[in-house]
């Protein structure tokens, strides 16, 4: 234990000095308290690493939860959020218990990187205010409106205010990318924060508002009594288990996507099943200790290794610091400007763009990347739930569209030799089929969706001595994809002569076994193990013949 504490101690206190300045900013855009963000950074961090699965993860607020919480907590109050985190941890550990991490994995990509997108956009133009030094502007839960209300007031705009705003985000930016080992949130936040303390202490007065001025009533606490206003009948509410369902999904992809990065940066294997746990009883924990809902950060994460980290101790050492330097200095952070909390989330936005993603998928699949682009659309105007939701069944819908099609390959055999082998595109072209043999392949499964597209291509199988049906690489099929296969096989029998089944499993076999046609199939000895037992057959036949 000595050891992993001496190996992971300075990456664990790097990973706190950011995440202190971290949390605040991403708890007052989630619509929390500072202390709530604190309090989420030390109990979620901390339970993170001793029950989950990752060696590197480190479990906190993060961008991704609060474009999903900013609404809900403008609407119900900062109080309902503890709440929030621990339905979510209850729903997280049903999850868990009955494994159903392996479907909401299912959700594709290219939807949460749209989601991705949305939330980044409403974490950096949702600091409008603090950028412009525009104070007193009444917030609703409706983003679009609270933007258009705050362009409203641009007169009332400070550009002073906005300088320093440019200038530092600037700053964090070049800093990052020259110095990555030290983030620049820490070094903008640390110097704010120090250039305040020297104004106060020589009478100079600022205009700059700073997060002691809009929280005057953050304390030094790991604790506040999340129970305040709660009554059973919130529980009753649908719009709280439908947002504590999405955090708790969001919260599942974030930290399975983060613990899947650091394997691949450190060549490592994370235990995904005990990650899920971990991060419920950090979700339940933080809430039950006031504080809000947890995921996995992908930054912090990545700081973490780059920090030197070896073992989940870095965590849980930089947890440990986050409560002492919490009960400690937490009076130092009351200094720290708005203005610089702005440009924090600001980068922090940015950070959450994939470029390389939308690159990828501009070049390659611009289908997913439309997909994408609606999806940030849906959650930026709209809802990120409804973003999420609409975006699954959007990208479920295209997935079934491409099943539909029935891709197979078919082989064209003629004197003893495969002379072509096309896809089901390429076959339909042809006009005219010299061969000898058809090889038609069913892959993947005879289902609803996609047998009506094979029906209607063996259409064009005609005047042929022999055809094979092969199904050695189908896995699965459905009552309406059996009963469509016995049409396949009754209309080869119109057009062709002699048709043959090849590479029956034994799970296909089991729901075909009692089918007429399996059974004549089966009597007249119709049915191989391979398509090329069948092949070498024929072609003995054909020599004996002549």
């Amino acid at each position: 234990m000595f050891n992993k504490i001496l190996g992971n101690w300075k990456s664990g206190l790097t990973v706190s000095l950011v995440s202190i300045p971290l949390a605040l900013a991403l708890a007052i855009t989630t619509g929390a308290t500072p202390t709530q963000g604190l309090i989420t950074a030390f109990w979620a961090g901390l339970i993170g690493a001793i029950l989950g699965g990752s060696n590197f993860n480190i479990i906190g607020p993060t961008g991704a939860l609060s474009g999903i919480l900013l609404s809900y907590a403008l609407l119900h109050g900062y109080q309902s959020l503890p709440l929030i985190a621990i339905l979510s941890g209850i729903i997280i550990l049903v999850v868990y218990l009955l494994h159903l991490d392996r479907y909401i994995i299912f959700i594709p990509r290219s939807v949460i990187h749209g989601f991705t997108l949305g939330i980044a956009f409403i974490i950096g133009f949702g600091q409008i205010d603090n950028a412009l030094g525009i104070t007193g502007i009444p917030k609703s839960e409706y983003f679009v409106k609270n933007i258009l209300v705050s362009l409203q007031h641009l007169g009332e705009a400070n550009w002073g205010i906005f300088a320093i705003f440019m200038i530092s985000t600037l700053f964090i930016v070049l800093w990052n990318k020259k110095f990555p080992r030290v983030p620049g949130a820490a070094v903008a936040a640390f110097a704010s924060i120090t250039i305040i303390i020297f104004l106060n202490y020589f009478g100079y007065e600022t205009s700059v508002l700073t997060l002691g001025d809009k929280y005057p009533t953050i304390n030094a606490t790991l604790f506040e009594n999340p129970f305040t206003q709660f009554s059973w009948k919130i529980l009753l509410q649908k719009d709280l288990w439908l947002i504590s369902i999405t955090t708790a999904v969001i919260a599942i992809l974030e930290t399975l996507l983060s613990s899947q990065i650091a394997d691949v940066m450190t060549n490592t294997k994370f235990k995904r099943s005990k990650e899920v746990f971990g991060l419920s009883i950090a979700n339940i924990g933080s809430g039950l200790m006031g504080g809000i809902p947890a995921t996995a950060a992908l930054a912090r994460t990545s700081l973490n290794i780059k920090s030197g980290a070896n073992h989940k101790t870095s965590a849980a050492i930089s947890s440990l610091l986050i409560g002492i330097i919490i009960l400690i200095f937490l009076g130092f952070f009351k200094q720290l400007p708005m203005v610089i909390i702005a440009s924090i989330l600001v980068v922090v936005a940015i950070g959450m763009v994939e470029k390389k993603h939308f690159i990828h998928l501009i070049e390659n699949e611009k289908t997913a990347f439309i997909l994408s682009l609606f999806v940030a659309f849906i959650v930026i105007v709209e809802d990120p739930m409804i973003g999420i939701l609409i975006g699954t069944v959007i990208a479920l819908l295209i997935f079934v569209n491409k099943l539909s099609y029935g891709q197979t390959e078919v082989l064209i055999w003629k004197n003893g030799k495969m002379i072509e082998a096309l896809l089901k595109n390429e076959f339909l072209k042809k006009a005219v089929l010299d061969s000898d043999i058809i090889v038609y392949k069913i892959a993947g499964t005879l289902t609803y969706v996609n047998m009506p597209a094979h029906l209607e291509a063996i259409q064009n199988i005609k005047n042929n001595k022999y055809v094979i049906i092969s199904l050695r690489h189908t896995f699965y099929a459905d009552t309406d994809g059996i009963d469509y296969l016995e049409e396949i096989i009754e209309l080869l029998k119109q057009n062709n002569d002699k048709i043959l089944l090849a590479g029956i499993n034994k799970e296909i076999e089991c729901k075909i076994h009692k089918k007429d046609f399996y059974k004549n199939k089966l009597i007249a000895g119709k049915i191989y193990k391979r398509t090329s037992e069948a092949i070498s057959e024929i072609t003995n036949i054909k020599s004996t013949q002549e």
